[in-house]
């Protein structure tokens, strides 16, 4: 545990602020390349180069002085204490450094024994530390997942998170919400055994399918006014649960729920384009393309947590 606290010792005079916070706007800051290749742990110049604001010691100016930030970059020796250390990171994009600075992060933290290169195990347990430094939300920490066979971090769902303001309770509040997360990763190990397990019907898989698929959009047959937008329509449910490798054509319900995930925030799924037709007034255009990748921090825990929801739900049923 001392090696790792070591790894993340922050010397603020020599950080370019605003060289950083623009760095963390280029491909490098979206969810999906959020980690090594190797899934060992970052640098600090790794989490730069993917998350600059996870280093701001300031908070919004427009806070008032009542407002006590928790800075994440106070909180990550804390987890370094317990063993756990930094494994991906990324940001909410924005269009100036100002902003960036405060904005929402998110960095996923795996206990340094897991993190190896020579790791044989197919998933590991991890915690998701979701911060800000702008007043729009608490400290957040996750219980989930890393499955390595393709790269899918999975986000428990409710029963998984615990939250604190920022407050003059500090630190001190932190830990104890650390220790109670730490607590909950042998539970999400656990659940993903079972999970295995379970032999998914037909009608199981096509009921996660459709709810899976109101998480990013909606059922252009059930809406009562139509707007141009992005939708699902019933013949491209199927698409979702396409497998992506042979060794997940199986139905268990594990598989099911990462071949769904997958589909859905890598945007490997199919869904149709409604765009006005300037030339005929009240009518669309319609086109079916490939979804894009989820590359909002915020909008990958939400369809996460729904997902790992509806999975559990319907296979524990």
């Amino acid at each position: 545990m001392a090696q790792a606290a070591a790894l993340y010792v922050f010397n603020n005079e020599s950080i370019q602020t605003q060289q950083l916070f623009l760095l963390g706007n280029n491909q490098m800051s979206h969810v999906i390349f959020s980690r090594k290749s190797s899934n060992t742990a970052l640098s600090i110049d790794d989490i730069i180069a993917r998350a600059p604001a996870v280093l701001a010691t300031t908070q919004k100016e427009t806070l008032s002085q009542r407002y006590q930030p928790l800075h994440t970059q106070s909180l990550i020796p804390v987890l370094a204490d317990y063993g756990y250390v930094p494994v991906s990171a990324a940001q909410k994009r924005t269009r100036s450094a100002a902003t960036a600075e405060h904005t929402q992060h998110m960095l996923a933290f795996a206990h340094v024994d897991s993190v190896g290169e020579d790791n044989t195990a197919s998933e590991r347990g991890e915690i998701i530390l979701y911060n800000s430094h702008d007043g729009t939300g608490a400290v957040k920490l996750f219980a989930g997942a890393y499955r390595f066979i393709c790269s899918n971090g999975i986000v428990a769902g409710d029963g998984f998170a615990s939250a604190m303001k920022h407050s003059a309770k500090g630190l001190a509040g932190f830990e104890e919400m650390l220790r109670g997360t730490v607590e909950m990763l042998p539970q999400t190990l656990h659940t993903i055994q079972q999970l295995k397990a379970i032999h998914l019907d037909p009608e199981q898989i096509a009921t996660i399918i459709k709810k899976a698929a109101a998480t990013r959009w909606g059922m252009l047959e059930e809406q009562t006014e139509v707007k141009a937008g992005t939708y699902m329509v019933p013949h491209l449910l199927n698409a979702l649960q396409m497998p992506q490798r042979i060794n997940d054509v199986t139905n268990d319900a594990n598989t099911v729920f990462n071949r769904i995930q997958e589909n859905i925030i890598r945007g490997n799924a199919m869904v149709l384009s409604l765009t006005k037709n300037k030339d005929i007034p009240d009518t669309y255009n319609t086109a079916t393309r490939k979804a894009r990748p989820v590359n909002s921090v915020s909008e990958n825990i939400r369809i996460n947590r729904e997902l790992w929801d509806i999975t559990t739900e319907v296979a524990m049923a």
